[in-house]
């Protein structure tokens, strides 16, 4: 099976705004796309590795979340298009991220245009998570932690719903044999960002994953690639897939065997070419072994 996790994309543009387009606290993430956001987020990269990443033929693409920058509605159907492009919904899996429900009715709009994604069947909405994807001997849970908050806050939250659900399902996973992989925007664990960006309730999400450790953790938010080992749980953050400086993807190889499987994680980044073509180069690979 192979996996192949990004994030990030931060794929939409914000020429031709008019000033009742930046109601609440869209006008600073406008500042911040003018003054920074555009320079380092390039469509140019993004359309380089959407095309590595097809190349890949994963079983299933992780995606997780900021598509876009203060969630207006042109942008969520801008970032649809993408997704399409990208590949079908029963290969692509999306969690939203905070930019994504920048503001309200960014929820809303992002639901109907990438239900598929988000849901894939499912009845759309906020009680559809946690989303749930079965592959042979995986488990993929995703978790959405995006919701509107004050400006200058980036922080998520995902409810007591998700967690008292989430619980659930990797019990069910557990009692299955199936390795789990959870998708989540935010960095998942307790001091892994700042407190305006961190997830709210990560004590308590900490607290369901003590019982059933997944395998495996992608999330996105914080722009550069970071790994973390807490107990037998690889937690991954993969780069923005669209940074000028560093934007990567990893890749997740897992072969089953008798009483164990084997994990094959390789990350690849942006790398310029003679001539200043752009390619993706492997710049890290770790192996390691599960017992079932």
């Amino acid at each position: 099976m192979r996996l192949v996790h990004l994030t990030d994309p931060h794929l939409s543009d914000l020429e031709g705004l008019r000033v009742s387009d930046l109601l609440n606290k869209r006008w600073t993430g406008y500042v911040s796309w003018q003054r920074n956001r555009r320079r380092k987020h390039l469509p140019a990269v993004l359309e380089r590795l959407s095309v590595a990443v097809k190349a890949e033929a994963a079983d299933q693409v992780l995606l997780t979340g900021d598509l876009v920058q203060i969630g207006l509605a042109r942008e969520i159907e801008q970032a649809a298009q993408w997704l399409g492009e990208l590949g079908p919904a029963e290969k692509v899996m999306l969690v939203p991220g905070n930019h994504d429900f920048y503001a309200r009715g960014s929820a809303e709009n992002a639901h109907c245009a990438w239900q598929e994604y988000l849901f894939h069947g499912v009845d759309s909405g906020e009680n559809a998570f946690p989303s749930v994807r079965k592959l042979a001997g995986m488990t993929l849970i995703g978790l959405s932690s995006a919701c509107v908050t004050p400006v200058f806050m980036a922080s998520g939250k995902l409810g007591a719903g998700q967690l008292d659900k989430l619980a659930g399902l990797l019990q069910q996973a557990a009692s299955e044999h199936q390795a789990v992989c959870l998708l989540i925007h935010h960095p998942p664990l307790p001091g892994m960002t700042k407190w305006r960006k961190a997830l709210a309730d990560a004590d308590a999400l900490q607290a369901v994953l003590k019982d059933y450790p997944p395998s495996l953790i992608f999330h996105g938010h914080l722009h550069h690639n970071r790994e973390q080992q807490w107990g037998n749980t690889r937690i991954y953050c993969t780069a923005s897939a669209s940074s000028v400086c560093d934007a990567s993807y990893r890749v997740i190889d897992i072969e089953d065997a008798v009483g164990f499987r084997t994990f094959t994680m390789t990350l690849k980044s942006v790398a310029i070419e003679t001539g200043g073509d752009l390619s993706f180069a492997t710049i890290d690979e770790q192996s390691w072994q599960v017992q079932k």
